[in-house]
């Protein structure tokens, strides 16, 4: 299977997709598509008839309550929505977290993104993770994979939250790095740095993965920071399912 994730860069705004979005997801032919910083637009049931048109039919979004960012999750195969009782630690993080079961394969997809907590909000990046690695303790037994922007590198410092990507290695998921690129650059000090992650349960193997900016040659705003167009590259994991059963509810 293949899987695709991509933070689309919307910043929280309702913005129409950049016309050459759909023509960059096609290209990949994932079989999962997860978009972080997702939100519906003027052109939202175009860009769903756009998806259908490539095989994947079934999505599930998160709600909008106020100026947040969504999450999206598209298939091939049906989905099955999990409800998520979600922290409130912010107003931002439970529209930046969706869970769906794949009914046909019993694997478990649990997409997230880590709000780019700021000033005196930075406390809450903490509890945060401490949420998402009680989550992944809850779905480590089955077939399930934790995918999106993390918004944290390998080797942050412990107040940037580094130690919690190495907890969930030590707990037993796989970190399915790209041995090379960089998924983010900081549009001013130009620093690189890996902040989309993809997980794997053990009854998942990694075949290949990678980070991918193939989509600037399609538009000149490609990679500029420009809101509104994706400043994340592509992360692209081809994986197989092994064994394992449905995450118990």
């Amino acid at each position: 299977m293949k899987l695709l994730a991509w933070n689309l860069n919307h910043r929280a705004a309702r913005r129409q997709l950049p016309p050459w979005i759909g023509t960059a997801i096609q290209e990949h032919a994932p079989d999962i598509l997860v978009l972080t910083e997702y939100v519906e637009g003027p052109d939202h049931d175009l860009f769903l008839a756009n998806l259908r048109a490539i095989g994947l039919c079934n999505v599930s979004c998160t709600d909008q309550p106020g100026h947040e960012n969504q999450l999206l999750i598209a298939s091939r195969d049906a989905q099955r929505r999990h409800e998520l009782l979600t922290p409130a630690i912010h107003r931002s993080v439970p529209s930046n977290i969706l869970e769906v079961c794949l009914a046909s394969i019993g694997i478990t997809v649990f997409g997230f993104r880590m709000p780019a907590f700021e000033g005196k909000d930075r406390a809450l990046k903490r509890p945060t993770w401490s949420w998402l690695l009680d989550e992944a303790e809850r779905l480590r037994g089955g077939s399930a994979l934790i995918v999106g922007d993390f918004n944290t590198a390998p080797g942050d410092s412990e107040a940037n939250c580094g130690d919690c990507l190495e907890k969930l290695v030590e707990r037993g998921w796989q970190h399915a790095r790209p041995t090379s690129g960089y998924s983010w650059r900081h549009p001013r000090s130009k620093t690189e740095r890996q902040i989309d992650h993809i997980f794997l349960s053990a009854s998942l193997i990694r075949r290949k993965v990678e980070y991918s900016w193939g989509f600037v040659r399609l538009a000149p705003e490609g990679r500029s920071g420009k809101v509104g167009s994706p400043d994340h590259a592509m992360l692209v994991c081809e994986f197989d399912q092994v064994s394992g059963t449905a995450i118990a509810r």
